[in-house]
């Protein structure tokens, strides 16, 4: 499901903006911290990090509403 929007992924999202904004890593490196903030798997993070960084203005959109 990569590439697209999955809108029940939103919380996720939400927390991958806050690594963006934190400044902490480079976002191609975010999902380790993605999987250790919301107790997932790397595998899933990587998952989730992939639609984001796809869909990034999309998703920006998304949360604004």
């Amino acid at each position: 499901m990569a590439n697209q929007i999955n809108k029940e992924h939103i919380n996720y999202y939400k927390t991958l903006e806050a690594i963006r904004r934190s400044g902490v890593c480079n976002m191609w490196g975010a999902a380790p911290y993605l999987a250790d903030m919301e107790n997932i798997s790397e595998e899933k993070a990587e998952e989730v990090l992939l639609e984001w960084i796809t869909n990034y203005n999309e998703i920006q959109k998304l949360m604004e509403d």
